[in-house]
């Protein structure tokens, strides 16, 4: 029995054998990208293999991506447009197609419509994989989303319902990385720079690309170092870029494993993309990779996006309530550092 597992061992450990070597990797690289559970991975597999698995991360945050809006077109379903009408600034007055959509619906990416709300021009799915399910809302203005940061700067972060309340905001999803040592980081300390509004917090890292949207309302995403040379308004950091100039540019897990999600996208007509994927919960979902998010945000037309922090931070507020169901312990989600939010109309 002893030399069975023995040998089993070392074929998972020492040969690329077709799709066991490749759910070994995605162990490997779903335990290494957390932060509390790399043990998962160190306890059972040497240093060099978790080395050459972890040294195929994909990192393209030198890719630079901005949305080219064009607000006339349509880029929903092929046979709508001309139920559209249009204000005198160009600006789409039911962008979404919202007015005939009905709870339960299915929305134009072939979705679970769970909230459509008029007023505030949003509309919320339900998306689902073989290993995941999540919440994707569609925003129809880019001018109403901005960046809340916590008002206890290097002390601590706030919940998601924090922002919500704190920014009379009407919608809400986590941004930026934060300081986490042994997972018991309370978002005080961000990890990058964000912009609030203009209002400058932290230092600019190489170490991830950026998610921003510029004085004109357009998404930016990647490596772009000089905020003010891009005329950022409300930004935040993370990586990687998923979708550039309407090209998916990630295949597979790229090194990010299986894990909760948050990804920002936008479309040409200017709407607005915000996804949330749960993960790490067996019965409920174990999460997504990086190339199902950009799947996802391919599937609702985005031609820019890119992915914010994830994990246990991964959390979507509305209207004063949790919509997914995050992996954090708290029935709030964490402390974050900053959010990206839908200020009401």
């Amino acid at each position: 029995m002893i030399a069975v597992l023995s040998s089993m061992y070392t074929s998972l450990v020492f040969f690329d054998i077709p799709y066991i070597s490749e759910l070994r990797d995605i162990y490997i690289e779903t335990a290494m990208t957390t932060a509390t559970h790399q043990w998962l991975a160190t306890l059972f597999f040497p240093d060099s293999l978790i080395n050459r698995v972890m040294s195929k991360k994909v990192d393209n945050s030198n890719l630079i991506a901005i949305t080219e809006v064009k607000k006339h077109e349509n880029n929903t379903t092929n046979n709508d447009k001309d139920n559209k009408s249009y204000g005198s600034n160009g600006q789409a007055l039911d962008i979404l197609n919202q007015r005939d959509l009905k709870i339960g619906d299915k929305d134009y990416a072939g979705n679970k419509v769970i909230i459509n709300d008029l007023e505030q021009g949003i509309i919320i799915s339900e998306v689902k994989g073989d290993k995941f399910k999540g919440k994707i809302a569609l925003i129809d203005d880019p001018k109403r989303v901005f960046i809340g940061t916590t008002d206890k700067k290097r002390v601590s972060g706030r919940t998601i319902l924090d922002f919500l309340s704190m920014n009379d905001a009407v919608l809400g999803i986590n941004a930026s990385g934060f300081r986490d040592e042994g997972g018991v980081g309370n978002g005080g300390d961000i990890i990058g720079i964000t912009y609030s509004k203009g209002e400058k917090w932290g230092t600019y890292t190489n170490m991830y690309g950026t998610i921003a949207f510029d004085k004109n309302d357009r998404l930016i995403v990647g490596g772009i170092e000089n905020w003010d040379k891009y005329d950022v308004r409300d930004g935040a950091q993370f990586s990687p870029v998923l979708i550039s100039n309407n090209k998916k540019v990630i295949n597979g897990s790229a090194g990010w494993g299986l894990q909760p999600r948050t990804v920002v996208g936008q479309r040409r007509d200017g709407a607005v993309l915000l996804l949330v994927i749960d993960g790490r919960q067996p019965l409920h979902s174990l999460g997504a990779t990086m190339e199902d998010c950009a799947e996802i945000m391919q599937s609702y037309k985005a031609v820019t996006a890119a992915a914010c922090d994830g994990g246990s931070s991964s959390i979507m507020g509305y209207k004063g309530e949790i919509l997914n169901k995050c992996s954090s312990p708290s029935k709030v989600g964490r402390l974050l550092p900053n959010a990206f939010l839908i200020r009401k109309k």
